[in-house]
C-alpha cells in the first residue's frame, strides 16, 4: 500500500483544528472565508476550491432552473484518480441531477483510522455547504457515493452522516465498518442505498455482505452485479440507472409519477406470469422483485410479487437455485460475523455441503471457491491456537485465532 505523507502528531491537530473553525455541521449557506467560485452553468463542468487547495467539480443538470430544488450527488474517485463527475452524468443522461466529483486532501495516500474521517469529512462538509450557497439544492436529497476507494469512503463517511443525507452509492467496494458497528443508528431504515460490484472482482463478497448488513438494519437496498466484469466499472449500469430515476421522479411520490408506476407493474407482472420456460418465469420474477421501483409501487405490489417470485421457485430448476442462492448469502453472512473457531468449522462445512448437494447451481459452484478459503482459514487458526505465542503475528487472524477484514491498498480484504 502507498505509504502515506507523514505529519506529526501537533501538527495533524493544527490542521484538523483549522478544518473545523472553517466549517461546521450546518449546511445552510457558503462557508465561511470560502471565495465565491466560478459561476455554475447548466449542462457545464466547473472547478470549485475547497479546503487545503483541492478542487471538486460541480455539473449542474442541462435542465436546471434555479426555481427548483435539485438533489445532489457527492462522489469520490478511486484510488490514483481525480475527482470526475462522468459516470454518474452518464447515468443521469445529464439531467435532473447536481453532481459533484470529489476530491481528498491526501490523494497520495491513506492514513489509518480515524484520521481518514477526521480528515476528509469537513472537506465534505466544506464542499455541502458552499453548493447549498451557490445552487438551488434539495437539502432532502443529498445522497454520497464514489467508487472503488471512493465506495469504501462512501460508507466511512456517509453511514455516520446518514440523518443528514438521502442515501449512498457504494460502487466497487463494501462496508468500512465491522458488521457488529452501525454509526447511521436508526437512520438506516428505509434509506434507498446503492452497491454494485463487479461479478469477479474481490470485493463482491464484502459488498454481499454490505448488502445483508443494510437490509438487516431496514435500509431500501438495489444491488447490482456488474457480469464479466471484475474491479471495473461497466460502460452501462442498467440497474443503477434504474435506482437513479426512481429517487429523481418516483420518490416524490407525486400522481404523474403514480400513473406511469402503474402500467410498469402492470406489463413486468404479465410477462412474468406469460413466460412458457420454468427459468425464464423465475428470472423475470427475481429481476421485478429486485427492481428499485417496485418499493414505490406500496406495499401490496411488493407481497404480490413475491407470491409470484414463490411460484416460480417452486419447479426445478429454478427451486435448486433459487434454494442454492438464498444458502450461499446466509453462509456468507455467517463469515462476516464469525465469534469462534467452531462457527468458522461450521461454516466451512456449511459451504462444502451447498457444493456437494448444488455442483449444477452458480452459487453451487461459487460455494467451491469458499470452502478452500475457509479451510485454509481454518488451518491457519488451527496452527494459531496451538502456538499462542504467535496467535497475533499472521495478517488477519486476531488473538482468539478467528480470520478478521484487514486494509490493503485501497481494499478491505478478509484474509482466510
Amino acid at each position: 500500500m502507498k505509504q502515506p505523507m507523514q505529519r506529526s502528531a501537533a501538527s495533524r491537530r493544527q490542521l484538523l483544528g483549522a478544518l473545523t473553525s472553517v466549517v461546521g455541521l450546518s449546511c445552510a449557506g457558503p462557508a465561511a472565508g470560502a471565495t465565491s467560485g466560478p459561476a455554475l452553468t447548466p449542462g457545464a463542468e466547473a472547478s470549485v476550491p475547497l479546503l487545503a487547495g483541492t478542487h471538486m467539480l460541480v455539473f449542474l443538470p442541462s435542465n436546471y432552473r434555479p426555481e427548483v430544488k435539485w438533489p445532489v450527488i457527492f462522489f469520490y474517485h478511486g484510488q490514483n484518480g481525480s475527482p470526475t463527475t462522468s459516470w454518474i452524468r452518464q447515468h443521469t443522461d445529464e439531467r435532473d441531477y447536481i453532481v459533484v466529483g470529489l476530491p481528498y486532501l491526501t490523494p497520495e495516500g491513506d492514513q489509518p483510522e480515524p484520521e481518514f474521517a477526521n480528515r476528509e469529512l469537513p472537506n465534505l462538509r466544506a464542499a455541502r455547504q458552499w453548493l447549498a450557497g451557490h445552487a438551488s439544492t434539495d437539502e432532502t436529497r443529498v445522497y454520497l457515493g464514489g467508487v472503488s476507494k471512493g465506495g469504501w469512503a462512501a460508507s466511512r463517511l456517509g453511514e455516520p452522516e446518514l440523518p443528514r443525507l438521502a442515501g449512498l452509492i457504494m460502487v466497487l467496494a463494501g462496508r468500512s465498518y465491522p458488521c457488529a458497528t452501525a454509526p447511521g443508528g436508526a437512520a438506516y431504515r428505509g434509506k434507498p442505498l446503492y452497491v454494485g460490484d463487479g461479478e469477479t472482482d474481490n470485493n463482491m463478497r464484502p459488498a454481499r455482505q454490505a448488502v445483508m448488513f443494510f437490509q438487516r438494519q431496514g435500509a431500501q437496498v438495489t444491488f447490482e452485479e456488474y457480469p464479466g466484469l471484475g474491479h471495473a466499472l461497466p460502460p452501462e449500469a442498467p440497474r443503477l440507472r434504474t435506482w437513479l430515476l426512481a429517487q429523481h421522479r418516483y420518490a416524490t411520490r407525486t400522481t404523474a409519477a403514480q400513473a406511469e408506476l402503474g402500467p410498469w407493474f402492470t406489463n413486468a407482472v404479465a410477462a412474468a406470469r406469460a413466460a412458457g420456460e420454468v427459468s425464464e418465469k423465475f428470472r423475470l420474477a427475481l429481476e421485478l422483485a429486485r427492481d428499485p421501483r417496485l418499493y414505490y409501487c406500496g406495499p401490496p405490489a411488493g407481497a404480490a410479487v413475491q407470491s409470484l417470485l414463490q411460484e416460480a421457485a417452486a419447479r426445478s430448476p429454478a427451486r435448486e437455485e433459487w434454494n442454492a442462492e438464498t444458502t450461499y448469502w446466509n453462509l456468507l453472512w455467517k463469515v462476516a460475523t464469525l465469534r469462534t473457531p467452531d462457527e468458522l468449522r461450521a461454516t466451512r462445512d456449511g459451504f462444502q455441503q451447498l457444493n456437494a448437494t448444488c455442483p449444477n447451481t452458480r452459487w453451487g459452484r461459487l460455494a467451491a471457491a469458499d470452502y478452500r478459503a475457509l479451510a485454509d482459514a481454518y488451518d491457519r487458526t488451527l496452527a494459531a491456537r496451538s502456538n499462542p505465542t504467535n496467535s497475533t503475528s499472521r495478517s488477519g487472524v486476531n488473538a482468539r485465532g478467528i480470520p478478521v477484514p484487514r486494509w490493503s491498498g485501497n481494499k478491505i480484504i478478509f484474509d482466510r
